[in-house]
């Protein structure tokens, strides 16, 4: 009942100057918001950066390459050797823990379809490649085993250069690009057999004009690289584990494989394995760091804010000082008067932090919105928001209710 009591005469009083009160509540509804604003912000550069690694975010990738980091500790000294054909068949035998596998090698050629052109990255893959890194055809169809084998001139191209030579689907003087032939530097000619869907423009795009999605590239099967100047060795492969559990023995069996084909340099492997999580954890350190530093810069604002909410609430015990010393002198405890002081800074200071979540999340839709950018407040800033809040009102509303719970009554009634 007393409770019940003291809460009630908290809210009529807060009630009865609710001007104050709001501007109270103002300062904690700005920095709860900054705070939350930070954190979510933190999120959509995690999910920024993982959208822009594509596969090398995703735990069950592996890139197998030479060990450059030891060839640099050594100053160079000796040479990277490349993953034989050999090697790539052996690992592709690991069916319990391997589900997908492909060499890459990468050039810049001219492409050229009648009349246009254009400098064109090119992109020697094997089937298994656009499953592993989610590429999705809009039309035809998927290298395959047959293409390899007979080294055939087959290219799926991507979205932007298909739009380039045959124009946009469903526009006047559009072609079919399947089934067309298009050169490709000294190489000669290569048949479409597939286009990829389109892309959203990458982050680089927006800021550099650099475009890292593959909406300007032309695909060739990897046998292709021969006739490009190379051979069925690369320096590049990209694994995909058969399951999440088994990317650590994935990636142990990969490393004993080429051990035992190539040997090692002084007792450390010529080759190393780099895992999807491997990268994830640097990412969560990093976006972590960054977040945390921001989100205590932003906090500082939480300090001013309960400030302002404790000078209020002084304000308020100087000005209700006559009213405090008639009810103590009526009998109500010191104690009662500092819990209802204490209500009244929780309330305002609650209400402050709850508006500044939705104000937050409202702000990180807008911009997920308008912008395009993975912004969005985590679940766990709601009950992070509310115990800064709950925090701040104990915090800066201790002194004003301390200063009301111990005023003396005599001299309180004789206060003008």
């Amino acid at each position: 009942m007393r409770i019940g009591f003291i809460a009630t005469e908290a809210m009529d009083s807060l009630a009865s100057n609710g001007r104050r009160s709001f501007l109270a509540a103002l300062g904690l509804l700005v920095g709860v918001a900054s705070v939350v604003c930070v954190i979510a912000a933190g999120q959509g550069l995690k999910g920024l950066i993982l959208r822009e690694m594509g596969s090398f975010s995703r735990p069950t990738h592996m890139t197998v390459t030479a060990n450059y980091r030891y060839l640099s500790s050594i100053g160079w000294t000796k040479r990277p050797e490349p993953i034989s054909a050999e090697d790539q068949e052996d690992i592709a035998a690991m069916a319990d823990l391997v589900s997908g596998i492909s060499p890459t090698a990468e050039f810049q050629f001219t492409s050229r379809y009648g009349d246009k052109s254009g400098v064109t990255r090119i992109m020697s893959v094997s089937a298994d490649y656009f499953p592993m890194e989610r590429l999705v055809l809009a039309r035809g169809r998927s290298f395959n085993v047959t293409d390899d084998r007979n080294l055939r001139r087959a290219a799926i191209l991507g979205a932007g250069i298909a739009e380039k030579f045959f124009g946009k689907p469903g526009s006047y003087g559009a072609e079919d690009p399947l089934g067309k032939r298009v050169s490709i530097g000294n190489f000669g000619e290569v048949e479409v057999v597939g286009v990829l869907e389109r892309e959203p423009p990458s982050l680089f795009q927006a800021i550099q004009s650099y475009d890292s999605t593959n909406n300007g590239t032309v695909f060739v099967p990897f046998s292709a690289v021969g006739r490009f100047g190379g051979n069925r060795e690369t320096y590049q492969l990209y694994v995909e584990a058969s399951s999440e559990n088994s990317v650590e023995r994935a990636q142990e069996a990969i490393l004993t494989l080429l051990s035992r084909n190539h040997g090692q340099w002084d007792g450390t492997p010529k080759y190393s394995v780099e895992t999807g999580k491997s990268a994830l954890s640097e990412i969560d350190s990093m976006t972590a760091l960054v977040t945390s530093f921001v989100s205590a810069v932003a906090g500082l604002s939480l300090i001013v804010a309960g400030i302002g909410v404790m000078n209020v609430m002084l304000i308020s015990v100087k000005e209700r000082t006559r009213e405090i010393g008639t009810r103590k002198a009526l009998g109500a405890r010191g104690a009662w008067i500092g819990r209802q002081f204490l209500v009244e800074s929780l309330a305002v200071c609650v209400s402050g932090g709850v508006a500044g979540v939705f104000l937050a999340a409202a702000a990180a839709t807008a911009v997920a919105h308008f912008a395009s950018l993975p912004v969005s407040v985590p679940a766990n800033t709601v009950p992070l928001s509310l115990g800064l809040s709950v925090a701040i009102a104990f915090a800066f509303g201790w002194l004003p209710a301390r200063r009301a719970s111990k005023l003396d009554p005599c001299e309180a009634l004789r206060y003008e």
